[in-house]
């Protein structure tokens, strides 16, 4: 069973492989691509040290290149308010290094005006390493709209990011999708589907999003009718961390399962006509 859609696996599916061991077991069940997370995003999480020059960026650079695999997508920033651009250039840096062509942004400033200047100047900056930012609205953060992202993306020259998960959880419709798509805006689909949650406050939506996602097309989200509105030669990612699962199965079974899901679920999409 096969998709048109080249199909990729994201970092946050499994952390707890190192970035060169994830690419090499990524390639073997075969994923077209992968992202990579340059940059820690939490304290808890693995810290793997991706500078330039490390042993691990050294290991991880001959994994792709033994392999063939390329790095589409590079994470992860929030903007905050802050002067954050030392961490921006920095995250830049090790995505142009893997050939990474954008890297995830989502946004927790409220001050939109604000954002768009950072996100501007994200732009500017990127040019020298062949980088764009690419907005992902996440339904518990201040961008929590495909509308939102797609208005930053059009006045700063940036990406857009849709995830499924998240778009179904702030209700975002296939149009709107359609709509971000058309305008040359989404590079990338990221892939999963709501879990089963007691209730949809903040916190739980963030524990959903960090750790506990459904395969596609078994939750509640309207993942398949998102699938419906992107070209089938749009790329996706699948992002779908359940910590319980993957330790139970361990790295390789837990992404071979995904491979497998996903790759049923759009090829029934494809099938539809």
């Amino acid at each position: 069973m096969t998709t048109s859609h080249p199909l990729g696996i994201a970092p946050l599916s499994d952390l707890s492989s190192a970035p060169d061991e994830f690419i090499r077991i990524a390639h073997d069940i075969g994923f077209d691509f992968v992202g990579l997370r340059v940059v820690p995003v939490t304290d808890t999480e693995p810290q793997y040290d991706l500078s330039l020059g490390s042993p691990l960026h050294t290991r991880v650079k001959r994994a792709l290149e033994e392999t063939g695999m390329r790095v589409l997508d590079a994470e992860f920033l929030l903007l905050d308010g802050s002067d954050q651009r030392a961490s921006w250039l920095q995250a830049m840096e090790r995505a142009s290094s893997f050939g990474a062509n954008t890297l995830t942004v989502a946004v927790a400033d409220q001050n939109t005006s604000r954002v768009i200047d950072s996100v501007s100047q994200m732009v500017e900056d990127g040019k020298a390493f062949g980088v764009v930012p690419a907005i992902e609205p996440i339904s518990y953060q201040a961008v929590c709209s495909l509308p939102a992202a797609v208005g930053i993306a059009k006045a700063s020259g940036s990406y857009v990011l849709p995830d499924t998960l998240h778009v179904s959880r702030f209700s975002g419709s296939p149009t709107e999708l359609r709509e971000a798509v058309d305008a040359g805006l989404v590079p990338m689909l990221q892939l999963s589907d709501c879990a089963d949650l007691p209730n949809t406050d903040r916190a739980t939506l963030l524990w959903e999003s960090r750790s506990k996602r459904g395969l596609p097309g078994l939750g509640s989200g309207n993942v398949a009718g998102l699938l419906r509105a992107v070209p089938r030669t749009l790329p996706i990612s699948v992002e779908l961390p359940d910590e319980e699962r993957a330790s139970e199965l361990g790295t390789r079974e837990w992404l071979r399962l995904l491979f497998a899901t996903a790759t049923e679920f759009l090829h029934n999409i494809e099938q539809e006509g």
